[in-house]
């Protein structure tokens, strides 16, 4: 986990271990979210809808994104949750230990995620974007990009994810090296994962931002996990 050229937080790169779970090949998709929640409307960005039922949901909490895994689990009898930062890097890595999951070229972006792109750019002049275009101004349905090496979609960009961790400044010194997860004292969660709307700076496997758990926004949502 880390990058020894990232942000403060996201130092020191340092060896994890993680037992055996299983995650979602897919973001939770407006369709799926709406089946718990019958009214939401994930909404739109100037004028542009990012409810449709294949994109994924967004303006959803973390308190969201964890109530809806109790639902799921209640409905299916198997314990559904958010994954750890851990095994969300593990996961969104697939092996790699470059900026991206499909190497150090920021420019290879659009073939792999749904990010700040040239087309973004003729819109919102001021954004910081990939020399690339990857087709989409706001969410893109779930998996219209190409996967990691472990077969997951959307890892890197479309939408940022909730994880469980309570965010810590010095959750990387203090954490053990085995199934790490910082549960202690502390206002903000942890999102990951850059969205639509991110440059190559936001859009990172290391990157790690916080959030209140009430806060929810455009292109912000989450995929579900399971202890194997």
């Amino acid at each position: 986990m880390g990058d020894p050229t990232g942000n403060t937080n996201d130092r020191p790169p340092h060896e994890v271990c993680v037992s055996d779970f299983y995650i979602g090949k897919y973001d939770v998709t407006n369709k799926q979210f709406r089946k718990f929640r019958p009214e939401h409307n994930s909404g739109e960005f100037e004028g542009m809808s990012v409810n449709d039922d294949e994109q994924p949901v967004v303006n959803v909490s973390w308190n969201d994104a964890v109530a809806f895994t109790a639902w799921l689990s209640q409905k299916s009898g198997r314990n559904y949750r958010l994954p750890t930062e851990a095994e969300w890097e593990y996961a969104a890595r697939a092996g790699s230990t470059a900026t991206y999951f499909w190497g150090n070229n920021p420019d290879d972006a659009c073939k792999y995620a749904n990010v700040a792109d040239l087309t973004a750019k003729k819109r919102w002049k001021k954004w910081t974007v990939f020399n690339c275009d990857d087709k989409f101004l706001v969410t893109s349905p779930v998996g219209s990009f190409l996967p990691n090496n472990y077969g997951l979609y959307d890892m890197l960009g479309n939408v940022w994810q909730w994880v469980e961790d309570v965010y810590n400044t010095d959750a990387y010194i203090k954490l053990p090296k085995y199934n790490p997860v910082y549960e202690g004292s502390g206002k903000y969660r942890v999102m990951r994962g850059g969205g639509w709307s991110n440059g190559p700076l936001g859009v990172r496997v290391s990157h790690r931002v916080p959030l209140t758990p009430d806060f929810g926004h455009h292109a912000l949502g989450f995929r579900i996990a399971i202890t194997k």
